[in-house]
């Protein structure tokens, strides 16, 4: 994904924290996780926004 903006602190962690709960998941053998998917989606089309609008 070239055209991804530069993740904050914040959102690095909040996209670790979405992976770990997905890890967590498989172990117990879910494999479809899609709100897991989105949830990273959401947190990089907001930091795509900010970097539209010019905020770093």
């Amino acid at each position: 994904m070239p055209d991804d903006p530069k993740l904050t602190i914040a959102e690095k962690a909040a996209i670790v924290r979405l992976e770990l709960r997905g890890l967590r998941r498989a172990a117990a053998g879910i494999e479809h996780q899609p709100d897991i998917d989105r949830g990273i989606e959401r947190i990089r089309e907001r930091a795509r926004k900010r970097a539209a609008n010019g905020k770093q």
